[in-house]
């Protein structure tokens, strides 16, 4: 029995499972040899891949194709805590809309400005190593100010670095979002929302209009069910039992064969990860999570860079053992950007 109930020590733990399926996700889906995802758009030719490898009887090429193709489903998992998070903290607070979006956009600059610096130092270095040398100068500004202001998911393929930076435009769209029509929300009017996303993403998938649903979801519009799940599950706790479980994980497993159920695979991704959450609410697993989910937020802003590195001068090493050696990089230097800004932060009483 799993309940869709969660304290913070939960919120930690799931956003501890999503990170770490995130940072694993954008490693392994460079390798040729494993499947790419279908994370902005359905792509037959990448769910033929995975469907080969699942048959390959290969334990290496099984457990490496599933972080290359379904980590990027990590990302569900912070929407829903995004979701019920500022349901849990704003449903009931006196607190304006305007100072709310101030607040979740300080904590996003907290750690976005610092990393956004480093870069820029990088740039002007001579020797560039992160961020793409062709690209001129007055690019660089413009992205980052891009970046900066949450509004470069409208410009695809402007960015100057790899990694889930989109993530940043996405959350702020779906605050701006929730501050503005759903805060007051009636469960209703969440239903009415998400199906509306689904309808329009349904619509264009099967005019195969892959080019509109790659843009919507790579704006909030393709994250609302999710959000607004995250919001009624925060509202309305609900005791899951294994009868709603397992049709609930074999449809997800469904969600990704077909293009129309893959348009619902953020929400139903959920699923698995509400039935196997019990597992790493105790023992070694839920500290290793609850240490996974503290850290999140410095991994979200540095593993790009550590990736870039690591394949740079891994090339000879198989995937498995390079990937080992990113990860322990990863939190490595993710602990000391981490330590640095807070200790930072405390000294100016930020």
């Amino acid at each position: 029995m799993s309940y869709l109930q969660y304290s913070r020590n939960d919120s930690l733990i799931l956003k501890g499972i999503g990170i770490l399926l995130i940072i694993l996700h954008n490693f392994f889906h460079t390798f040729p040899e494993f499947p790419p995802e279908c994370e902005f758009k359905y792509i037959p030719e990448n769910v033929s891949r995975f469907a080969d490898a699942m048959l390959s009887c290969n334990v290496r090429t099984i457990l490496l194709s599933l972080f290359s193709f379904l980590g990027h489903y990590g990302v569900s998992i912070f929407v829903f805590v995004s979701g019920y998070g500022l349901c849990k903290r704003y449903e009931q607070s006196p607190d304006v809309w305007w100072r709310i979006l101030l607040h979740r956009a300080i904590q996003l600059w907290k750690w976005i400005i610092p990393i956004t610096l480093l870069l820029l130092l990088d740039r002007y270095s001579g020797h560039p190593h992160f961020t793409y040398q062709y690209l001129d100068n007055q690019k660089i500004w413009t992205d980052i100010l891009f970046m900066l202001t949450f509004t470069a998911n409208g410009l695809a393929d402007r960015f100057i670095l790899a990694g889930p930076w989109w993530y940043f435009g996405m959350a702020f769209q779906l605050y701006v979002v929730y501050v503005l029509f759903l805060r007051r929300a009636t469960d209703r009017t969440l239903w009415i929302a998400s199906a509306a996303a689904w309808t329009l993403l349904l619509v264009l998938q099967g005019l195969g209009l892959d080019r509109w649903v790659f843009a919507f979801r790579y704006n909030f519009v393709g994250w609302l069910p999710v959000f607004c799940f995250g919001m009624l599950a925060a509202r309305h706790p609900l005791r899951l039992s294994w009868r709603w479980l397992v049709p609930g994980c074999l449809l997800f497993v469904c969600s990704l064969f077909n293009p129309y159920l893959w348009v619902f695979s953020p929400v139903l991704a959920l699923i698995p990860v509400i039935a196997v959450l019990p597992l790493f609410q105790k023992g070694i697993a839920a500290k290793v999570t609850l240490w996974l989910g503290g850290l999140s937020a410095a991994l979200f802003i540095t593993h790009s860079f550590v990736r870039d590195r690591v394949l740079f001068y891994t090339q000879a090493l198989p995937a498995e053992w390079s990937g080992l050696l990113y990860l322990v990089l990863c939190l490595a230097i993710a602990w000391i950007y981490r330590w640095l800004l807070t200790s930072f932060y405390k000294r100016v009483h930020w």
